[in-house]
């Protein structure tokens, strides 16, 4: 087998492939340098799980100095408070007497918290927190632009946060504004003009709130594109990254600063695959297709080879091509692939192979992988 660019692949020849690695090293160093950067500021971090649905991770974001974590799914939540998360928020409004019943359940067991925005889902988790004996955190989130979750800015968010204060199995933890569709604008220019927008939509409501006479413990969101503007301004206190762990292709395309410079973190996530066929010098066909990469951010980038570009063949296949000249692949080669969108990509998967300095050493299970109730 031909030892090529990345990892050692001699190391790799008892894992099978397609496999997703996981560089231990990286990932330190950008937990690292996320948590330092809040720190400083005296922002409280609370990464958002969803990216990478490992409880080993979580533990290890925690150990940096993390307050907490944050889920999009009441199933991801489960996971992490069994893996020894002791304090989550869950960032989508958890509805429905079914996911209610369970949402109370699991604050028996870790510090919940829960978005709101709905008058009736409060009294709802009103009443099943106080027949089941516990207290829930909850934030009322306010839309700043992305048009998804949330009420409008004014007023709205401070009527709902009035109606947790009265009730004695909720307490008002804060507001919530994100907006994801910006996290990933290229420009560093364009990008905080969107932040500035969105934040400007949330001083709204905390403007009603100041004239209410309420508190706002905490003001949470933010993401990994936004993370350096958000550090800046200062009006989040509680930042929400999940990216950033494990870093994609798309990501690292982000302009971080205004300066012109590469992002500081790196990228330790990468897709293992195996060449099964040389249908022609210029093409090769590797062992990962839509099942195994997902799609919905591009295409995968071929690691550490940019004359090499990847297509998508189908569901279990994919195609290398290069533009001039022959490939330098034989069969059963291994190549290393780096997602274009993180968080589904490793959703496809059961378990990251981790390694340090390119060596392997063992597994850790993405626990709450296909957690999507």
């Amino acid at each position: 087998m031909t030892e090529r660019h990345g990892v050692d692949m001699k190391a790799y020849e008892s894992v099978d492939t397609p496999a997703l690695l996981l560089d231990l090293d990286q990932v330190e160093r950008n937990i690292r340098t996320l948590q330092s950067a809040a720190t400083l500021t005296g922002m409280k971090l609370r990464p958002h799980a969803k990216a990478h649905k490992c409880p080993h991770l979580g533990r290890l974001q925690m150990a940096a100095g993390a307050v907490g974590l944050c889920c999009s799914k009441l199933g991801e939540a489960e996971v992490m408070a069994a893996g020894g998360i002791a304090d989550i928020l869950i960032t989508t409004p958890v509805i429905g007497a079914l996911k209610i019943a369970r949402l109370v359940a699991l604050a028996r067991k870790a510090t919940i918290s829960v978005v709101v925005d709905d008058e009736q889902n409060i009294a709802e988790l009103a009443l099943a927190a106080r027949t089941a004996g516990v207290t829930l955190r909850a934030f009322v989130e306010v839309d700043v632009g992305q048009g998804r979750c949330g009420v409008p800015p004014g007023p709205r968010a401070a009527e709902l946060a009035h109606q947790v204060v009265r009730s004695d199995a909720l307490t008002f933890a804060g507001l919530q504004g994100y907006h994801g569709a910006i996290q990933q604008a290229i420009g560093f220019t364009e990008r905080k003009a969107a932040v500035l927008a969105a934040m400007a939509r949330l001083e709204t409501s905390l403007k009603d709130f100041r004239r209410a006479g309420l508190e706002v413990p905490v003001i949470t969101g933010g993401g990994t594109g936004t993370f350096p503007i958000d550090v800046e301004l200062g009006l989040l206190t509680e930042l929400q990254p999940g990216s950033y762990v494990t870093m994609d292709a798309n990501y690292d395309r982000v302009q971080w600063r205004a300066e012109p410079g590469p992002t500081p973190l790196g990228c330790p996530l990468s897709i293992l695959a195996s060449v099964v066929s040389r249908p022609s010098r210029q093409r090769a066909i590797l062992d990962v297709g839509w099942k195994s990469a997902s799609s919905d951010g591009g295409l995968p980038q071929v690691k550490d080879r940019p004359e090499l570009r990847f297509e998508f063949a189908g569901d279990e296949h994919g195609a290398l091509t290069i533009a001039t000249g022959e490939l330098d692949l034989l069969c059963g080669d291994r190549i290393e692939l780096i997602a274009s969108h993180c968080d589904t990509t490793v959703n496809l998967y059961d378990s990251f192979v981790i390694h340090r300095e390119g060596r392997p050493q063992g597994s850790w299970p993405i626990a709450a992988r296909g957690k999507s109730q």
